[in-house]
């Protein structure tokens, strides 16, 4: 019997394909991650978060520009699904960098998730428990320039998820809102509001927040990658105030009850508990007495061109100091 025998060649040899090794960045760094989206990022969302079995992982500090920078415009729209608020800047628009993120990541819009009572209407569960509403806000990566554009990359963009909680009394952040409700109870009907700096809507902060990945779907059935940042801090909001969602209209013309979502399993993903600071004997943290003042700074664009800044932020311009009289330069 004969056996035959293949030899490779020389040539063969060099030209075979060789498969590229995927190079895990070094735990501790923020490519780290990125790392995980190639594997969680297809995994749905909401899911329940808890500061019970996340990891915690340190970032760099979270920094928040322009966000005291009065906007041209400020326009609600009713979309018949949703509440939703975009702006519009003449020069630069509000921006996050640092944190967990690799680059300038700029403000997009945001919308609400409302329920049929005080007991349901968050997106997200937080210690298995929902709230009365949820404010989620869009950032894109500069560098793709459009949220669009931004979607079709895994890295493109992020949501921050604000949880809204029961108040006694009225959030005065959220009251410029809801004062132009009743020129959008229509489906497909919108309004300019304020405007006023969305210092005047977000909590900021720089530390003490969850991360993870998931998906986002669409109501044309598209899929796309984005990373969820819940803070710990939140927004509230009181009975009238809730209630005032629910009198929206649907496309069908009747109150719009609630637009959250189901709410999905965890699976095997990574929740990163970033840069931990206050008590961590509950996930979310109390409602302040006094409300946080804003940590926004102005970006080195404003800072080096003032005259970009609107009327409402000349107080933001440094004055020249007066020269000194004789008598005082003597003294």
């Amino acid at each position: 019997m004969q056996i035959a025998v293949v030899v490779q060649t020389e040539e063969e040899e060099t030209t075979a394909p060789k498969e590229e090794e995927k190079v895990v960045p070094p735990y501790g760094t923020v490519e780290w991650i990125y790392y995980w989206s190639e594997f969680e990022g297809h995994l749905p969302t909401p899911i329940d978060v808890s500061i019970t079995g996340s990891l915690k992982y340190s970032c760099p500090e979270l920094k928040w520009y322009n966000f005291d920078v009065y906007p041209h415009k400020v326009k609600m729209t009713n979309t018949g699904y949703t509440l939703l608020i975009g702006a519009k800047w003449k020069t630069e628009r509000p921006y996050l960098e640092g944190g967990p993120f690799l680059s300038k990541h700029i403000l997009s819009q945001i919308h609400f998730h409302w329920g049929p009572d005080m007991m349901d209407g968050s997106d997200h569960t937080i210690d298995k428990r929902r709230y009365p509403g949820e404010m989620q806000v869009t950032f894109f990566r500069s560098e793709y320039m459009t949220q669009e554009e931004a979607l079709r990359h895994d890295d493109g963009v992020v949501m921050i998820c604000y949880l809204i909680k029961y108040g006694v009394n009225p959030d005065d952040r959220l009251s410029w809102v809801i004062e132009g409700f009743p020129r959008v109870q229509e489906a497909q009907t919108s309004t300019r509001i304020g405007p006023y700096p969305m210092s005047r809507l977000l909590p900021m902060f720089f530390e003490d927040y969850f991360l993870y990945w998931g998906s986002l779907s669409t109501v044309r059935g598209e899929k796309f990658t984005v990373r969820w940042l819940v803070p710990r801090i939140t927004l509230f909001a009181s009975f009238d105030q809730m209630k005032a969602f629910r009198k929206l209209w649907d496309p069908w013309d009747e109150p719009n009850r609630g637009n959250n979502r189901p709410l999905q399993e965890r699976e095997d993903r990574h929740v990163f508990f970033i840069s931990p600071h206050w008590s961590q004997y509950n996930s979310l943290l109390p409602i302040p007495r006094v409300p946080e003042p804003s940590i926004s700074v102005l970006s080195p664009a404003y800072e080096a061109n003032y005259w970009m800044l609107p009327p409402q932020n000349a107080y933001m311009i440094p004055q020249p100091e007066e020269e000194k009289t004789e008598e005082e330069k003597k003294e």
